[in-house]
């Protein structure tokens, strides 16, 4: 039991050095440097997972060892209750044979009815005494040896049943003790896993930070080398089809939070921003274009929902109160977010 003991208390204790690493981890870096690097993020979050799947694996032994423990307990419980009853048994085979006696030497040497005397001299010759008075002694001496051995096994079973009772404490113990393990192994598994996830958190924010920025310097860099688009004057306003932009706008809608970002593609759950934009406006998994062939569409002066907003890098369908519905790589899916900058809107007829 005390080997066992030290054996949880060590795996305690691993439990808590771990955590504590893993937050002093944490939080160096950010004491070190101001701006941590999507690198050095990466490569945090890459050793917070490490650790994670390490202690993934004690939690499992120490949940294993928890339900082993159980199942001791729940064993010594059922040894006890069925040596119980061998107990309850042997002290009515007790109480049943003392009782036999006594009511036979009521009956033999106490009543008036049949006595020992009128037994043994009841007998018509010397060997039906003999005999009689054999007997008589063989029946005596049987209950008398069956009261011994009903004390004598009652006895043995008391003496297990306290033994059974000190292995019951110590499962008790044991589980208990397994149980404290488990359950400060399981809020170490969640600290850490909080800590990768906050980890990677961080990482897929800088890395969409760093991809918005991009976006916007070449949206700028367009802007600069071609002029302002919004300013031109060029704008026909064609005709405008509601229910055909209702079409359009189902479409969308259809997979806002469900569709891929796949550079590239034009098929059923993956897109980029024009593969995407083009499944929108035709039903069809076909690309109609780039964001190069948008703009050279005719361009509206008052965009509509089921309108393309568009400049060189992206593009999305314009849902009305300047926002848009597109496919863009920063989240990696189809989401609702507002008109970007450089952005002029055109319509597809």
């Amino acid at each position: 039991m005390r080997e066992r003991t030290s054996h949880i208390f060590s795996k305690r204790t691993c439990c808590r050095v771990a955590i504590a690493f893993m937050l002093a981890c944490a939080l160096l870096p950010s004491a070190a440097y101001a701006e941590p690097t999507i690198s050095e993020l990466q490569a945090q979050a890459d050793s917070a997972y490490a650790d994670l799947c390490a202690m993934e694996v004690q939690l499992d032994e120490a949940s294993n060892a928890y339900f082993q423990a159980l199942e001791e307990l729940q064993k010594a419980q059922d040894r006890i209750t069925e040596l119980q009853g061998q107990i309850d048994e042997a002290t009515s085979r007790i109480a049943i044979v003392q009782g036999k006696l006594s009511a036979r030497a009521r009956s033999m040497y106490r009543s008036d009815q049949i006595n020992i005397v009128d037994v043994l001299l009841g007998s018509s010759t010397f060997l039906e005494f003999a005999n009689n008075l054999s007997l008589l002694d063989q029946m005596n001496q049987k209950d008398a040896n069956m009261v011994e051995e009903s004390k004598a096994l009652k006895a043995q079973l008391e003496e297990q049943k306290i033994e059974l009772a000190e292995q019951e404490r110590a499962a008790a113990e044991a589980a208990e003790e397994a149980r404290i393990v488990q359950k400060e192994a399981e809020l170490v598994y969640e600290s850490m896993q909080n800590l990768y996830q906050s980890l990677s958190d961080e990482v897929a924010s800088l890395v969409a930070a760093e991809r918005a920025a991009a976006e916007a310097r070449d949206a700028q860099a367009f802007e600069e080398s071609s002029g302002s688009i919004d300013d031109d004057g060029d704008y026909t306003d064609p005709y405008y089809d509601a229910a055909w932009a209702s079409e359009v706008l189902d479409r969308a809608y259809s997979y806002l939070g469900e569709a891929s970002y796949v550079w590239g593609s034009c098929s059923p759950g993956e897109f980029d921003c024009s593969g995407f934009v083009s499944y929108c406006l035709s039903g069809r998994y076909s690309r109609l274009g780039t964001t190069y062939t948008f703009l050279t569409w005719p361009k509206v002066h008052d965009p509509q929902p089921g309108d393309v907003a568009v400049n060189s890098v992206h593009c999305g369908i314009y849902i009305g109160g300047g926002q848009i519905i597109h496919c863009t790589s920063s989240a990696d899916n189809v989401i609702i977010g507002p008109v970007q900058s450089g952005m002029t809107f055109h319509r597809w007829c």
